[in-house]
């Protein structure tokens, strides 16, 4: 073959077009140039609300948008289409905006855009601007955390290719008008969606399970109501749901199918209840699971052990029972492992302690048994470990626990170990924040903590440690240590503080002697009740101006209280000094501001009258000044006084009439008033009685304490459990968890007088409504108006002058457990209708001028004689005198007309499964032959057993 010699200048020739050809197809190596109108228009917005200046702004991206540079696209948080030039994407998140926005806003003369995100701004909770419409290219707007307020504008309605769409973290933001369910109903391209904190306030809408694109949902603390639908759950693209915060949110959890492509799963305090369904095991894709705070009941599913990419699992505050399945030692990714407060039985699986990867393991306030396995130090990663209120037993080996060298926090309180402590223990030791031994029988102070210089929160309490605190102790560098309990031990002495930075100290329940400690200067709460202490209360503790919780109660000490320690008013909320020897005066509030919520100076010999000056302290719950020197009249002037729950005035020199009040709505909350023992005349307080609202309506948290929280909660957050990560959302994780075995509560308590015995209530059920006011000089009748208070528990009006019959109307109260009317000059007889009253566990009329025949049914079989002595005209059983004696003679039958003026004929509606009968009682001095109808009439209704009685 012949071949061709090389010529270089055909090869140049050659080269030359193919050279022009390519410089017309291959990129400009010159930047985009913006639009002119654009430009103006980004610098126009920044000159409108851009302030670098702001407290809380950090150096903005906006800096870079000078005059001078004519191109737009090259700065910071823009960007343009190459080909047109056209702004397309602007990213103004953190960028020191600041101020309200309107319609006219430069920024939507951009009509090319398709991306705007203002996150993190500051838009002082304007409104929407409706011109956000115009914006038809956006596919991405991202308005979080922003101040954003009002309703959504309809326009975002005309967004219609929206795929990404974040409104969260505006909680004045309003989506109503149009509905959330308006709004999914035009976005139909949406695959992300978090409205979360904002103000929703209803159902989810099932037209969210035809937005067939969705990956990401997030509703979270939005007040969400009604039932979740369950279809949502089987969106085909679904990887991300969080649903958490919305307590009023109920709903089931569904059949989960193999194949979801579900990652994260959230909802954390929602309202959901029934079993974990053994399907769960299908989610295998599930990387975050977080069912805590619900009302789920039955077993954890074995079936959990199939979701091996699992890394955070919560099931925390359920009704969960049976045991902990040793399946879950198959999540060999998981970091997280939090099943705290439910109704777990049996031991902790040995098989979990292989879960190598585990820096967080709670299964606190559960029913566990059994030791803690040994096998436990194999888990090397692990931080956070809670095993508090538990039943475990055995012998707890701190050493072995220890050997974790990356703990910061041990929580083993309220178990019932047998506790060893190594002396060989030392610096080797992690360096913990937090440690939690209570009621663990420890016999001494822990020699280990004095090599724990981070130590911040420390819980000893309900051991028994005896003894004066050791030196080494008191010298321990501890200068980080903020919460300290050592109560109910049998510490004798503690009078020296080293720790600068404490601000909760709890010593209650030991045995200390000697002068009160003055504690450091950064106080909060400061707890030494039923102790030893003697001495007076010196006036350095008015030095402490952070205080807020200060309990000096039941010890020895005497003198007058400080005067200046009414100059804490302002940041004091708990002043407990009762059970003292302390005499003179309260002292005068010298501060108009006062937040004091609860004073208790009871059991001490305090005169004078009470300080005007808390009429100032508008949310003062609790007042008890009982068995004490006071010489005052009714404190009506505290009745504006809108949060008073509890007002106990016994046993002191109160005088005069109540009198009437000074305005329509006095007392509206008060629930528990014990004015008994003290010298009160004239007619007893009819129009109070009207006003006390709080006694007439139900309380629906039944099983809530008055009293006040002590900071007893530590929040830890490290980077893996504030902040998951799942898919390419971030979803924060909350963390909170209780360390105290008394769930970080400061109780109220009081002494009042229940079925006829002083008791003594170290805690105060918000239920429980009280009247007593028995022991003083009031005449007249019992007002109808009693009737009204439907709520009361107890009722005292013993050791009075009070006259006429028993109202009526003190049937209606049907919660009512204990009356007492014992010691007057009460007449007639004892009203049947009192019969309904099913929960009177305690009655008491003795020594009244009663007559007729005692009830025979229900709760007043269950009386005893002392219920009724000294009332002559009374007869049946219990008593000896039997009714109907031929002896008796009748009194004559008197004419018609004069029977209807002499009787009180009241209507009573009897209220029957089938419907309401009209019957008639007969209220005042009843013939036998009347009585002898009543009485087989009202057997026979109780026969055809009467569900209600309601009198008018």
């Amino acid at each position: 073959m012949k071949r061709t010699p090389f010529d270089p200048l055909m090869v140049f020739l050659a080269i030359i077009p193919l050279h022009f050809a390519s410089s017309e197809t291959l990129p400009s190596m010159s930047p985009t140039k913006c639009h002119e109108q654009e430009r103006s228009a980004l610098l126009e917005f920044k000159q409108s609300l851009f302030h670098p200046y702001v407290e809380t702004c950090s150096p903005s991206k906006l800096e870079s948008w000078r005059l001078e540079d004519d191109n737009c696209c090259s700065w910071e948080g823009v960007k343009c289409d190459e080909g047109t030039g056209y702004l397309t994407g602007l990213d103004l998140s953190e960028s020191c905006l600041f101020g309200p926005i309107d319609s006219k806003a430069s920024l939507f003369r951009l009509p090319h855009v398709q991306s705007l995100n203002l996150a993190w701004n500051d838009f002082n909770f304007s409104q929407i601007p409706s011109t956000i419409g115009s914006l038809v290219e956006l596919t991405s707007l991202n308005l979080s955390l922003s101040k954003f307020g009002g309703q959504l504008p309809s326009q975002v309605l005309k967004l219609t290719n929206l795929t990404s769409l974040d409104l969260s973290w505006n909680s004045m933001l309003q989506l109503r008008n149009p509905s959330m369910e308006t709004m999914v109903q035009f976005l139909t391209k949406l695959e992300h969606l978090d409205v979360s904190w904002l103000n929703v306030s209803a159902p989810v809408p099932d037209a969210i399970a035809n937005l067939s694109s969705l990956t990401s949902l997030i509703l979270s603390d939005c007040y969400l109501q009604g039932t979740f639908p369950r279809t949502i759950f089987e969106l085909p693209r679904l990887q991300l749901l969080d649903l958490s915060g919305n307590f009023e949110l109920s709903g089931h959890l569904p059949k989960f199918h193999l194949g979801s492509p579900i990652k994260s799963l959230s909802l954390w305090m929602t309202n959901f209840s029934g079993n974990i369904p053994s399907s769960i095991g299908n989610l295998t894709q599930l990387t975050m699971l977080n069912f805590a705070l619900n009302i789920l009941s039955g077993e954890i599913p074995s079936s959990l052990g199939k979701l091996i990419q699992l890394s955070y699992l919560d099931l925390g505050m359920n009704l969960l029972s049976g045991e902990i399945p040793a399946s879950l030692a198959n999540l060999t990714n998981l970091t997280s492992l939090d099943l705290r407060d439910n109704q777990l039985t049996g031991q902790i699986p040995a098989e979990i302690t292989g879960l190598t990867r585990l820096t967080h393991f709670d299964l606190s306030f559960n029913r566990l048994t059994g030791p803690i396995p040994e096998s436990i130090s194999n888990l090397e990663s692990l931080d956070f470990l809670n095993l508090q209120s538990n039943n475990l037993n055995g012998t707890l080996r701190l050493d072995v626990i220890l050997k974790l060298q990356h703990l910061y926090m041990l929580q083993l309180s309220s178990n019932e170990f047998s506790s060893i402590i190594e002396p060989g223990m030392n610096a080797s030791l992690p360096n913990l924040s937090v440690l939690g031994l209570a009621s663990s029988n420890l016999s001494e102070l822990p020699i280990f903590l004095s090599y724990q210089s981070r130590l911040q929160w420390l819980d000893l309490s309900q051991n028994r440690i005896y003894g004066p605190t050791p030196p080494w102790f008191l010298n321990v560098s501890v200068s980080q240590l903020q919460f300290f309990n050592l109560s109910r031990n049998s510490i004798t002495s503690f009078t020296a503080f080293k720790w600068l930075n404490l601000l909760t100290l709890d010593l209650r329940f030991n045995d200390i002697q000697g002068l009160i400690a003055l504690p450091p200067k950064s106080i909060e709460f400061y707890l030494v009740s039923n102790n030893k202490l003697s001495g007076e209360i010196s006036s350095e503790m008015c030095r402490l101006s952070s205080i807020s919780i200060l309990d000096l109660s039941k010890n020895k000490l005497f003198g007058v209280i400080p005067p200046c320690l009414s100059n804490l008013s302002n940041s004091l909320l708990v002043l407990s000094l009762s059970g003292n020897d302390l005499y003179g005066r309260f002292p005068q509030l010298q501060n108009d501001l006062c937040e004091l919520r609860m004073i208790d100076v009871s059991d001490n010999q305090l005169q004078g009258s009470l300080p005007w000056g808390l009429a100032n302290c508008s949310y003062l719950e609790y007042l008890n000044i009982e068995n004490n020197q006071i010489v005052d009249t009714f404190p009506s002037w505290m009745g504006s006084l809108y949060y008073l729950k509890v007002l106990i005035l016994r046993s002191n020199r109160f005088h005069g009439a109540i009198g009437e009040p000074e305005a329509r709505d006095q007392f509206p909350n008060l629930r528990i008033v014990d004015l008994s023992m003290n010298n009160f005349s004239g007619c007893l307080p009819s129009r109070y009685f009207n006003m006390w609202s709080a006694m007439k309506v139900h309380t629906a948290d039944d099983a809530h304490y008055y009293g006040m929280h002590v900071p007893t909660f530590y929040g830890f957050y490290t980077a893996d459990d504030a902040h998951y990560d799942a898919h390419y959302y971030g979803i924060h994780v909350p963390t909170f968890y209780r360390f105290s075995p008394d769930d970080g509560k400061y109780d109220y308590s009081m002494t009042i007088i229940n079925k006829g015995i002083l008791l003594e209530y170290k805690r105060i059920l918000a239920y429980l409504n009280v009247i007593d006011l028995s022991s003083n000089n009031f005449i007249g009748e019992i007002p109808n108006s009693t009737g009204s208070l439907t709520e009361l528990r107890m009722l005292n009006l013993s050791n009075n002058a009070l006259i006429g019959s028993i109202p009526l109307s003190l049937a209606n109260l049907t919660e009512l457990e204990s009356l007492d009317l014992s010691s007057n000059k009460l007449s007639e007889m004892i009203p049947l209708a009192l019969a309904q009253l099913n929960f009177l566990a305690f009655f008491n009329v003795s020594d009244n001028h009663l007559s007729g025949p005692i009830p025979q049914v229900n709760q007043f079989r269950t009386f005893e004689n002392d219920s009724y002595g000294g009332n002559l005209g009374l007869c049946g059983v219990p008593l000896t005198k039997k009714c109907g004696n031929s002896i008796e003679a009748p009194p004559p039958p008197l004419p018609y007309g004069a029977l209807a003026k002499k009787f009180d004929w009241k209507i009573v509606l009897m209220g029957f499964g089938s419907g309401l009968v009209i019957g008639v009682v007969i209220g005042l001095n009843m013939t036998s032959k009347i009585e002898r109808w009543f009485l087989r009439f009202y057997r026979g209704w109780q026969q055809r057993r009467m569900h209600q009685i309601r009198f008018v």
